[in-house]
């Protein structure tokens, strides 16, 4: 947010995190108040919670002593009537009154703006400062006409113990909006570009698709592309979570925001500016706070419900001891109700756990769409699963080609590569490496190319129309193994078939065990015929759906009567990304997925799936367990206040007492996730070794 006008619709004023209510422009009274003190300017080169955390230390020791004052003006009750003690306690009293003035001009005023200025309308914030400055005018007034007690020591300490309640309310939420939003994703450097006239500098914004730019050792890549030439270490960790550097070479994709740490690169561009995966991330980013759970809203309301209630309770106290032991007492009583009562805990409950959660998952490579999504998750009792780029690593090899008599193995998988070739598919690119190691002749050229979601892809080749894909009757041969079938047609001529293989994740049937003892009853959803199914249900350890279409598996997950997840690669399973309660994405070369799901895994590891899981269950619980412990100590609290039994000194610091256990109980979501590997790895050498591609 560079300012006012660039805030997005029910974003807070001061830390962008959500207001709650319409037409409130700051989501807590500690950001009115650190707004306050930067007289309106968002951006600062310190930030808010620092500026008012300098102004409470100061006022601390300031109030200290006032409070020594304070002590031996109460221990100078004997001495009253005596000439020298009435001087003393004068001159204490002024000492009292001098120290007290810095603190009412450092937190009181700031604290009056807010009242006055920003948020109209009755408020605790406004009741607190009414207290406060009657308490401190009180005192001042019988200081002057010699009256008989002052209060200089409430007013401060309440001053410095609210204004501390406040810092540690906007301090967390601006550690949290750091956790989402402010992450560095890129640097907005120029691009070496390269062209007819040699290397020049420009400009992201001048970058098209197509052209070729230049990333040298040590620096950013600044748009995603494919490598042409040159080869090197990058560092995914700021885009992905992935702590281990990646070896890049000539075929590869490369991601803005991630970095090169050696070697020279020559990258043909792929995506415009905006349209890069960074750029999409960073949008998810933006919004992460924008859905808030019902948790959320209900300590919302709470808070909405709990003002007029503590208003009345403080005017009743106030009447009542006002009536028996007089008006200064009175309204002390009036303000330690409205201190215990003020909603620093109750407000920071339940959005401070998902906030922690949302950033705790984010850092080790889970991308979740907000607190709204986390709540779904919780809500979740069965998970579908899709095989091919899911449950196995991506990566599928051919292990038989069956001609027609009428053709060549070779040219029948010529065929097959040339019309495979445009596709991103497992299957199709498995088929044009089979070709590159023949190393026999060029493609063939294809003509009104269409992919056919789920069941391949055709084309026209050489005037005559070719299909491959699933063959259009189910496979009931019984092989027990795991060979994936597909066949290629002429019409409705058949002139081959292609045996192929996936290989299995080693940790798949580890995290389905898991996500069964979750309570998750996981199933797989597949296209392969029976045989492949059998296998991998032995293998895996689950139940197996097959034969199914894109369109079948939306419908499974519609005839399923309980909450549901859907866990798919993003190429063929948008449709059931986007039909299941929560749609979670595994990785992709092009991260299409992005928009279709409602979290996406950065980071290639299945056993991300099953953490997500407790996370989400783990923010519930400790959300629960704030509002519980906010409810319970404001009812407590109120009720020792409304008694007469709490002095505001002392109500001011249960609230600041509340709102620390609020944050230590949040701060426990930190352990639920795995931690990112702890091993360090050492930086690449400078100079290359031959470079080695990774497994296609």
């Amino acid at each position: 947010m560079n300012g006012d006008g660039e805030r997005r619709r029910g974003e807070c004023k001061q830390c962008g995190l959500p207001v709650g209510r319409r037409g409130r422009a700051f989501c807590c009274g500690g950001c009115q108040l650190a707004h306050s003190l930067l007289a309106g300017k968002v951006a600062s080169d310190r930030p808010a919670s620092d500026q008012l955390l300098a102004r409470v230390v100061v006022s601390a020791f300031l109030a200290m002593g006032v409070m020594a004052c304070s002590l031996s003006l109460y221990g100078m009750e004997g001495a009253v009537s005596q000439e020298s003690g009435q001087a003393l306690r004068g001159l204490l009293r002024l000492g009292a009154l001098a120290l007290s003035l810095p603190v009412v001009l450092l937190l009181g005023l700031p604290l009056g703006r807010v009242v006055t200025g920003i948020d109209r309308g009755l408020t605790v914030d406004g009741l607190v400062f009414l207290g406060v400055s009657a308490a401190w005018a009180a005192s001042l007034w019988n200081t002057i006409f010699e009256g008989p007690a002052v209060y200089f020591e409430t007013a401060t300490m309440v001053l410095v113990l609210y204004s501390t309640g406040r810092w540690l309310d906007v301090r967390a939420r601006e550690v949290a909006r750091d956790r989402l939003g402010s992450l560095a994703l890129e640097r907005r450097e120029p691009a070496l570009l390269l062209d007819e006239r040699g290397e020049s500098t420009v400009e992201l914004e001048r970058i098209r698709v197509g052209d070729r730019i230049r990333i040298r050792p040590g620096a950013s890549i600044p748009m995603d592309g494919t490598v042409l030439s040159g080869s090197a270490f990058v560092d995914t960790s700021n885009l992905t979570g992935e702590q281990e550097p990646r070896s890049v070479g000539p075929g590869h994709q490369v991601h803005a925001g991630t970095l090169n740490l050696d070697g020279s690169l020559d990258v043909q561009v792929s995506a415009a500016l905006g349209e890069r995966v960074v750029d999409e991330v960073e949008r998810i980013l933006g919004n992460l706070s924008a859905g808030q759970s019902r948790w959320v809203r209900l300590a919302d309301r709470l808070s909405a419900a709990f003002l007029p209630l503590v208003l009345l309770l403080a005017l009743g106290t106030g009447l009542y001891h006002g009536s028996r032991t007089g008006l200064e007492a009175g309204c002390l009583h009036a303000l330690a109700v409205l201190l215990i009562a003020c909603p620093c805990s109750l407000g920071l409950a339940t959005p401070l756990a998902f906030w922690i959660a949302l950033g705790e998952g984010w850092k080790r490579g889970l991308l979740i769409h907000g607190g709204e999504v986390l709540e779904r998750i919780h809500r979740v009792q069965r998970l579908y699963l899709d095989k091919t780029g899911t449950l196995t690593t991506g990566a599928m090899k051919l292990t038989s080609v069956t001609p027609a008599p009428c053709l060549s193995r070779l040219d029948c998988l010529r065929l097959a590569a040339s019309l495979e070739a445009h596709s991103e598919h497992p299957i199709g690119r498995a088929l044009v490496n089979a070709w590159k190691r023949e190393g026999e002749r060029d493609l063939f050229d294809v003509e009104d190319f269409r992919a056919l979601p789920g069941r391949g892809v055709q084309g026209r080749i050489e005037g005559r129309s070719y299909r491959i894909g699933r063959g259009t009757k189910e496979d009931h041969s019984g092989r027990s193994d795991d060979e994936t079938r597909i066949e290629l047609m002429r019409g409705e001529e058949l002139l081959g078939t292609f045996g192929l293989v996936a290989e299995l994740r080693p940790e798949a049937r580890e995290v389905v065990a898991r996500l069964r003892d979750l309570g998750l009853s996981p199933t797989i959803l597949t296209g392969d015929a029976a045989g492949p199914s059998r296998a991998l249900a032995d293998r895996v350890g689950a139940p197996v759906e097959h034969g199914l279409f894109p369109a079948d598996k939306v419908r499974s997950l519609r005839r399923s009567e309980q909450r549901v997840a859907f866990l798919g690669d993003g190429l063929n399973d948008a449709p059931a990304l986007e039909a299941a309660d929560v749609g979670i994405s595994m990785p992709d070369s092009s991260f299409a997925s992005l928009e279709s799901a409602s979290v996406n895994l950065m980071r290639d590891d299945l056993k991300l799936v099953p953490s997500l899981f407790e996370l989400s269950r783990k923010a519930i619980g400790v959300a629960r367990g704030n509002l519980l412990w906010a409810c319970v100590y404001n009812a407590v609290g109120l009720a020792w206040a409304v008694s007469g039994r709490l002095t505001p000194v002392l109500a001011a610091t249960a609230m600041v007492l509340s709102s620390l256990c609020v944050l230590l109980n949040s701060g426990r979501l930190r352990s639920v996730l795995p931690p990112t590997p702890a091993e360090p790895h050492e930086a690449p050498a400078t100079t290359l070794g031959p470079w080695k591609p990774e497994p296609a």
